[in-house]
């Protein structure tokens, strides 16, 4: 029988304890990368914040992981990614809006520099999610 106290244990101050040897593995679904290809949505009245791992797979030799943190008020949005490693190619841009209440975080593929565009490639993500401490108000 498949046993969670096998990986997981109660951490201090209210943690989640992971065990020695856990590990997460991400396989999909994944995104295709088009124009404009949405990412991830939230509400802005439910999460003022979230933190990406975002992988991108084009070809056996295009391959790139993003970190990157969005936050959102009720008018706008800021991305900035602060972790970026590929094969010497970066195979995205991101960018985050906000409107009608909907924080969305897109994908545009770079152009190489024979000037194709790197369109096609998968993406996988996580997140994790930063609730409002604060009720937005609309300014």
């Amino acid at each position: 029988m498949f046993s969670l106290d096998k990986f997981f244990g109660k951490g201090t101050k209210g943690t989640v304890l992971l065990k020695n040897g856990t590990n997460f593995s991400y396989h999909g679904p994944w995104k295709k990368v088009t124009q404009n290809t949405e990412i991830d949505r939230f509400l802005v009245n439910d999460f003022c914040a979230a933190e990406y791992t975002i992988v991108i797979d084009l070809s056996s030799s295009a391959k790139e992981i993003i970190k990157a943190l969005v936050v959102a008020g009720p008018n706008d949005a800021n991305v900035t990614i602060y972790g970026r490693s590929n094969l010497n190619q970066d195979l995205l841009t991101l960018t985050a809006t906000v409107s009608d209440s909907t924080v969305t975080l897109i994908a545009n593929a770079h152009t190489s520099a024979d000037s194709s565009e790197l369109r096609g490639s998968k993406i996988i993500f996580s997140a994790n999610y930063y609730q409002n401490q604060n009720i937005p108000i609309a300014g």
